[in-house]
């Protein structure tokens, strides 16, 4: 049986362990994002597919960043699924402004899979000139230098994927901010780390890759039923041989007025997708939330020493997120920013434990069950959902029935309020 002083010894250990894997991934964040001396003049024509949905925060600036490329020679590929979508507007609106650029919307996707990003990918790829491919989501916004910084690593002989970090920036809400500093401290030292050790890890906001390779690992439809079609491409990279670079151009993810619900569900998924693909650094993980491991070191110890530790831990999360974000978008996070460091750890604590059980996500506006590899599986609306549903188109029918205009004929209203009998009032039709 493990004595309190054995206890004390464990936590002890285990926040020199979070101590450590922070420094090291700050430092893997330094050195990855650094800018090299030279830069090697590759600029092969690119094709960049857009999927978009609704409208992203600052979409309209966010896709004109990449009208106003420093490149030689690119063609841009907008993909809606529905024609109601709201970004064909800004989109259209893009178009007529830069009526020179090889630049195109295409709307409708025929059906292909249950990844519908993957779906819309496959809509647009039917369009596309040019055999480098660069995949780019819609809340990203580049600098004019961003695709001459990415495709100068596929110039080294056997890279197959070359994707980038992102910072957080613009924010103005409290779930923004936690976004933000989430992206810019755990996350980017993540993703940096991981390349640093040569380890899989692949973010979908940025991925260029020549169309031969993605071929040989089966194309897009090797991936249309995974939610982290993504990570999967890149673990299907290195197995097929190809290596993968990480850029130092750094790019940034909009996030201005977001909602909790909406941090809370992105994270819920990403979990989600880090148990399926990377079961040893998601138990690991909690390991690497710095408050959560001071807390229960303070309130398991005795002496002052942990409730120092406590300090430190939280002093040092804020000091990575603030640093980070210096250093991936050129400004410190505001000073009362800096505040909700260690709540958005301890929150999304509560996330990391509800990826152990739970296996749904809503994503896109679809509710899938998530499985080994992050397969997709529509996911069936509870039972009790279904019940309310069918009871509020009930009451609704009930009310319409009470509300239909009186005639001047008294056997007319009789006639329509009278019940009809081949009619199940209690059951209609969904």
């Amino acid at each position: 049986m493990l004595t309190v002083d054995g206890a004390n010894v464990l936590l002890g250990v285990a926040a020199v362990v979070a101590v450590v894997t922070t420094l090291w991934s700050m430092g893997c964040l330094l050195w990855a994002t650094r800018r090299p001396k030279a830069i090697v003049d590759h600029t092969p024509p690119v094709t960049i597919l857009k999927p978009l949905k609704g409208m992203d925060e600052g979409i309209e600036e966010n896709l004109r960043s990449f009208f106003r490329l420093d490149y030689p020679k690119y063609q841009l590929i907008f993909g809606v699924a529905e024609e109601n979508d709201p970004s064909i507007a800004v989109v259209q609106k893009l178009l007529a402004e830069f009526p020179d650029h090889d630049a195109k919307l295409v709307v409708g996707n025929p059906s292909f899979g249950l990844n519908p990003k993957v779906e819309n990918l496959a809509a647009m790829d039917r369009h596309r000139k040019y055999d480098v491919l660069l995949i780019s989501d819609s809340n990203v916004r580049v600098r004019p230098g961003y695709l001459r910084e990415t495709a100068c690593y596929l110039s080294e002989p056997g890279v197959g994927l070359v994707s980038n970090i992102f910072a957080g920036v613009g924010e103005s809400h409290a779930a923004a901010v936690m976004e933000n500093l989430q992206l810019n401290g755990f996350i980017a030292g993540g993703v940096a780390a991981a390349s640093v050790m040569q380890v899989t890890c692949v973010v979908g906001k940025s991925m260029m890759m020549p169309v031969a390779a993605l071929e040989a690992i089966g194309g897009f439809a090797a991936v249309r039923n995974l939610l982290a079609e993504d990570q999967a491409v890149g673990v299907r990279m290195r197995q097929a041989g190809y290596s993968i670079r990480l850029s130092h151009h750094v790019i940034d993810n909009i996030n201005a007025r977001r909602s909790f619900r909406w941090f809370l569900n992105r994270h819920s998924r990403w979990y989600k997708i880090r148990r399926q693909m990377a079961l040893p650094a998601f138990v690991a993980e909690p390991l690497a939330n710095l408050p959560t491991v001071g807390l229960i070191w303070a309130f398991s110890a005795e002496s002052g020493i942990a409730w120092s530790g406590l300090l430190l831990l939280v002093g040092l999360g804020m000091f990575r997120d603030a640093v980070q974000s210096r250093w991936l978008r050129g400004s410190y996070p505001k000073l009362r920013h800096l505040v909700f460091s260690p709540i958005k750890d301890i929150l999304l604590l509560s996330v990391w434990f509800d990826a152990i059980f739970n296996r749904r996500v809503w994503w896109r506006g679809h509710r899938f069950l998530v499985g080994r590899m992050t397969r997709l599986r529509e996911a069936r609306v509870p039972r009790s959902v279904r019940k309310r549903v069918r009871r509020l188109r009930q009451l609704r029918h009930q009310h319409e029935i009470g509300e239909m205009p009186s005639s001047s004929n008294p056997a007319d209203d009789h006639r329509r309020t009278a019940p009809n009998p081949t009619m199940d009032s209690t059951s209609p039709k969904e």
